[in-house]
């Protein structure tokens, strides 16, 4: 296992690669934006880690194809549910706030878990503190909780994790 100064180096050297490569290719490729490009990036990358630590948990590239479909799927879905309630007023809205506890591990997991939900028609992420994430939700009455624990072991495979593992509540 590496240790924590080779992790935070290694770490730091591949966001600075990263965000020094989306600088060039907004640049178009010109070498001449490149030096001013590389002081944004290592100030940046060096922002990110205070802001991003680097995290345990290795993405796993299949896992996050297959959540990126999920994600696209859901949000379109839930993107219509949303259009069709602001059309047809009749359609019942009941908003409110739900407290869930989580089972994914602290750190980008949950991160990700509650970013997703917030991009997603329906639920926003308001506050996330420990394991439990609350969601103000535009209908109640809805599967919100069911379909978070779908998200939830979406996101788990991303990270390699068993997503049959996880066990989560409602408060």
């Amino acid at each position: 296992m590496q240790s924590k100064p080779a992790s935070l180096m290694t770490t730091l050297i591949a966001r600075f690669a990263g965000l020094l490569l989306v600088w060039w290719t907004l640049a178009l490729g010109q070498w001449s934006a490149l030096a001013f490009g590389a002081v944004v990036a290592a100030m940046v990358s060096g922002l990110s880690l205070r802001l991003f630590p680097p995290s345990d948990y290795r993405i796993r590239p299949l896992g996050l194809l297959r959540f990126i479909g999920y994600f696209l799927v859901r949000s379109v879905a839930a993107g219509v549910d949303v259009a069709r309630r602001l059309l047809a007023p009749r359609l019942p809205v009941n908003p409110g706030e739900i407290t869930l506890v989580l089972s994914l591990p602290e750190g980008s997991p949950r991160w990700l878990l509650a970013n997703a939900l917030s991009l997603m028609p329906g639920t926003l992420s308001v506050l996330l503190e420990g394991d439990r994430l609350t969601l103000h939700c535009l209908d109640l009455t809805a599967a919100v909780e069911q379909d978070v624990r779908k998200t939830e072991k979406q996101i788990a495979r991303v990270f390699g994790l068993n997503p049959d593992m996880l066990t989560g509540a409602a408060l």
